[in-house]
């Protein structure tokens, strides 16, 4: 993988991550709504925030500590820095 490739990659699971973070409340009342197994679930939350199944799965994957402000506050700084970086590494 490039450089950029691996900023990218990173970009996109704090993007997913920090979402669902800020949603906090809204991915905790689906999951506790939802009746049935992990694909109904996934399900459910790839129609609540319009994502895809494996963004859900990611949702699914993050633990609670995650949802404190000092995190959400860390994740979007380096949400921040990972856009510029990407943006210093142009295109391969």
């Amino acid at each position: 993988m490039t450089e950029k490739q691996n900023l990218q990659g990173r970009r996109w699971l704090l993007g997913i991550t920090l979402m669902a973070a800020e949603q906090a409340s809204r991915v905790l009342e689906v999951c506790a709504s939802v009746e049935g197994d992990d694909a109904a679930l996934n399900r459910a939350l790839c129609e609540e925030f319009d994502i895809n199944p494996i963004d859900a799965e990611v949702v699914l994957s993050l633990q609670v500590r995650r949802f404190t402000p000092a995190s959400i506050a860390r994740m979007r700084s380096e949400l921040a820095e990972m856009e510029r970086r990407i943006e210093l590494v142009g295109e391969p």
